[in-house]
């Protein structure tokens, strides 16, 4: 889905929108009161942690639950993740990515976080089911991270964490269709943990006074021809020297032009291909590409698709890279977290 303009402001769509986007409220409203779901608690027997965000569009989600899982592992934790697995056709049981042979079969996120943590991940549209298979397969796992499913009411859980994109905000504060948001701005105020990816741009009284600010840091390139690894500056002279700094950018994520800023940053003029999240690349796109003499940038998630259509996805340069960064989290972030966690889970028990 694209984020139209309109969804930043309050002008005449959005307003024609409105009177839809009070059923998007109301329905919201109701499924969260009617949460509490027995059914779901038993469908496993550890806290959950959902990382998800309240608005449609890229907000540094995935990068948030990678870091969150990392910072977990790290402190002893036996960390499990499940996902929706968005553009697969999972079929009627929960599947495990560790047992997929691609990422068309689970999803490029699911691939990705599996690929870069080497945790068990396993998808199903039905979160509470990933779920209970996870904990089946993986007895030894004491918290599960749910990507995204923060309006999966059926899933219980234990902590909340949301995600904002800084740049856009809550937007015009509107529901969908009207504006961006998945249920209305009260939501935040019942939230365990907001973060703030990146400058907040239009700060508002609407915002939780305690959030988390985090930022996304780019970290090195990789190569997708032969998986060599490059670190910025070392990229930089290697390669865009010849082009005097000229660089092409596809991003298919929620928020491309956040992407194509960080490149900007480091100085590269860039041709900027933005599509929509999880968009196949167009045909005549493609063609373009294998036209190109500079080098070709993308995002880790689009990367997956790249590896798995190498033999169509080509350029005239045979050089195409993989951006690659993180999202650090403060080390008082992931302690309030645990002890949140902790204190919760003895309540439970």
């Amino acid at each position: 889905m694209r984020y139209p303009d309109f969804w930043q402001h309050r002008g005449v769509p959005s307003w024609l929108l409105w009177p839809v986007s009070l059923i998007t409220c109301a329905w919201a409203k109701s499924s969260r009161k009617k949460r509490q779901n027995p059914a779901a608690n038993r469908a496993t027997d550890c806290p959950i942690i959902v990382v998800g965000n309240i608005t449609v569009g890229g907000t540094g989600k995935t990068p948030v639950l990678i870091a969150l899982a990392q910072a977990l592992t790290l402190r002893g934790k036996k960390v499990g993740i499940i996902s929706r697995g968005y553009g697969a056709k999972i079929g009627v049981e929960p599947r495990d990515v560790a047992e997929s042979a691609s990422a068309s079969l689970v999803g490029d996120e699911p691939w990705l976080m599996y690929q870069r943590l080497g945790l068990p991940v396993v998808v199903h549209p039905d979160r509470v089911r990933a779920a209970s298979q996870l904990r089946a397969r993986y007895p030894e796992v004491d918290v599960l991270l749910s990507d995204d499913g923060l309006q999966h009411h059926k899933l219980a859980r234990t902590i909340e964490l949301v995600v904002i994109d800084g740049a856009r905000g809550l937007g015009n504060r509107f529901c969908l269709p009207a504006g961006p948001l998945r249920e209305p701005i009260s939501a935040l105020s019942k939230m365990d943990f907001v973060l703030v990816n990146g400058a907040l741009a239009n700060p508002h009284p609407f915002m939780p006074q305690m959030h988390w600010p985090v930022a996304f840091e780019l970290g090195y390139l990789c190569d997708l021809h032969d998986e060599a690894r490059y670190p910025i500056a070392e990229f930089i002279e290697q390669f865009l020297s010849a082009s005097e700094g000229r660089a092409t950018a596809l991003a298919a994520i929620g928020h491309p032009e956040r992407f194509f800023d960080a490149l900007r940053a480091l100085g590269l003029t860039l041709e900027t291909y933005p599509l929509a999240d999880h968009q196949p690349v167009p045909t005549e796109v493609l063609a373009h590409l294998g036209q190109l003499t500079q080098p070709l940038l993308m995002t880790e998630k689009d990367a997956v698709k790249w590896r798995e259509r190498k033999p169509a996805w080509h350029t005239q340069s045979g050089q195409v890279f993989a951006v690659c960064g993180h999202i650090p989290l403060s080390s008082a972030l992931v302690d309030s977290v645990l002890t949140l966690l902790d204190e919760r889970s003895k309540t439970a028990s």
